[in-house]
């Protein structure tokens, strides 16, 4: 008996297609795996997660944390800080894009909307001013929804990710309207102050139910998230210009014990009053330096029009702080969290190369600043290594 041949019909140019896109999507995936990063994107967020939320947390998981763009300013000539950002960034999946920062000298005094009779500030001073407000411009220019703004000797969590996305949590809950009531909200003292209204703890296991926001991860109509600073002040019940709620996380594992806490020049609010690995959200008041912030849209106008065009009063980070705390005419919306999610990268060593703007001589420090540094545990990325973390602060 003879055998018989089953001939397969040929394949239309469609299924070819599809062939074809299907075999390279697997390669990519293949080499994706050999040459991914060594720090995982997230520790606790999962695909069924993902699907049963299905809101706007999930864009702080992409290479810009939920931002249009992530800017940092940088010197040319600084290439040393330039190298060792853009590391930290390429193990943490994150993509920058770069605002060139700008020489004191090069910044006539005649730009710096002054007083009558107002001495000019130093150039470091004026330098750092133009920069920032360049960087603010850019958003502006490129029409980006929200841009992060960081200075280049930045530090911060691997698990950075896992953290905004809970202080995104936080954000709502004080910016968001309660879903029972969409006229009110979780904080009796936002939008509009009121001093006869005490402070309100917002529990971060016990976040009210709110409006869930149609334009950004972290809350609609915010202008500034000040998320990387030197010292905050927490508002208290005397405060009567913004909101004094406070979303209190308790047990948050990527903040160190009091003890090991450090407040900077910012009151110890944070140490006294609140357990052991707490991390508090509230409206920004009396911060210290700005290190890391982002701008919306709306936000980055403002300071660009208070701060180039208006009225020049101080230097940068104390002029946001005005907008902020209600010093000017024009208030913004600003949150901030303690402690800082983004630090100034401060090895152990000389101070002489910390800074730009300042002469810190010959001090010496002896520690940094954040718990699971990425730039503490650049050795062992580098390595491939994805477990065993160096931990600057362990219980």
């Amino acid at each position: 008996m003879g055998s018989v041949e089953f001939m397969l019909p040929p394949l239309s140019r469609r299924a070819q297609q599809l062939l074809l896109a299907t075999a390279v999507l697997l390669l990519v995936c293949f080499f994706s795996l050999r040459v991914g990063t060594a720090i995982p994107i997230s520790q606790n967020h999962t695909a069924f997660e993902a699907e049963v939320e299905h809101d706007l947390l999930d864009d702080i998981y992409n290479t810009t944390l939920g931002f249009g763009q992530i800017l940092v300013i940088n010197l040319p000539e600084r290439t040393d800080r330039r190298d060792a950002i853009s590391l930290a960034a390429a193990y943490s999946n994150m993509r920058l894009d770069w605002i060139h920062g700008v020489k004191g000298s090069e910044v006539h005094d005649s730009t710096l909307p002054m007083d009558k009779g107002q001495d000019p500030p130093s150039e470091g001073t004026k330098g750092s001013w133009r920069a920032h407000l360049n960087a603010v411009q850019a958003v502006i220019d490129q029409n980006l929804t929200t841009g992060l703004i960081m200075e280049d000797d930045m530090d911060w969590d691997i698990r950075i990710r896992d953290q905004l996305r809970d202080f995104a949590k936080s954000a709502r809950a004080l910016l968001q309207p309660l879903a029972s009531d969409p006229s009110t909200y979780a904080d009796p003292s936002f939008p509009t102050p009121k001093p006869d209204v005490g402070v309100t703890n917002i529990h971060f296991d016990a976040l009210p139910e709110t409006v869930p926001p149609t334009s950004f991860p972290y809350g609609d109509d915010w202008d500034v998230l000040w998320i990387g600073h030197c010292g905050m002040a927490v508002p208290t019940a005397g405060t009567n210009s913004h909101g004094k709620g406070r979303v209190v996380h308790e047990n948050d594992a990527t903040v160190p014990v009091r003890s090991k806490v450090s407040t900077e020049n910012g009151p110890a609010t944070l140490t006294t009053e609140y357990a052991d690995h707490t991390r508090l959200v509230h409206h920004v008041h009396v911060p210290v330096c700005s290190t890391t912030y982002a701008v919306s849209q709306q936000g980055a106008r403002r300071i660009l029009y208070e701060l180039s065009v208006n009225k020049y009063t101080s230097t940068f980070d104390n002029m946001l702080r005005e907008l902020c705390d209600s010093e000017r005419d024009l208030k913004l919306t600003c949150l901030t969290a303690q402690p800082s999610l983004f630090k100034h990268w401060r090895p152990r060593g000389s101070r002489k190369s910390e800074s730009d703007i300042s002469d810190h001589r010959e001090e010496w420090r002896d520690v940094a600043n954040i718990r699971w540094s990425v730039r503490l545990n650049m050795p062992k990325l580098l390595r491939g290594e994805a477990e065993g973390w160096v931990d600057q602060y362990p219980n």
